[in-house]
């Protein structure tokens, strides 16, 4: 068995199944990445729809209401920047928010947003990680 580690031990995310009936568990800095890239991807405080029930709707981040929204790279990497920074800060402590960019294409709707972190404790890594998340319209 894995030993623990001081990132926890937990499921990962996407959530799939290992062969076993089981779903995929990690730990160490796969957990850390994979936390992160979920806290980043749920759609935090929004309004909500007809029909929805409302579930701490403090937790997530607002990166979903970029979709559908022409703006120059710059400016989503600045409201990316507002939307995510507070929420990596708020709710996984683990980590310390860094630098983000954007990547797109002309013509392409699709964008990708590099998020970047660093492990908020002493694994003798200290350089950023990065995670990509894409928004389709």
């Amino acid at each position: 068995m894995e030993k623990f580690n001081e990132f926890g031990h937990g499921i990962l995310c996407p959530f799939q199944r290992d062969g076993k009936g089981d779903f995929i568990n990690g730990s160490g800095l796969g957990l850390l990445k994979s936390d992160v890239k979920e806290l980043i991807g749920i759609i935090g405080p929004t309004r909500t729809q007809p029909g929805e029930l409302p579930w701490r709707t403090r937790l997530g981040s607002r990166i979903m209401a970029m979709k559908h929204r022409r703006m120059h790279p710059e400016m989503v990497r600045s409201t990316a920047d507002q939307f995510v920074t507070p929420t990596i800060r708020k709710f996984e402590p683990r980590v310390i928010p860094g630098p983000s960019s954007v990547q797109s294409e002309p013509l392409s709707t699709k964008l990708v947003i590099v998020f970047s972190y660093m492990p908020n404790v002493a694994v003798g890594k200290s350089q950023y990680e990065s995670i990509d998340f894409t928004i389709e319209e």
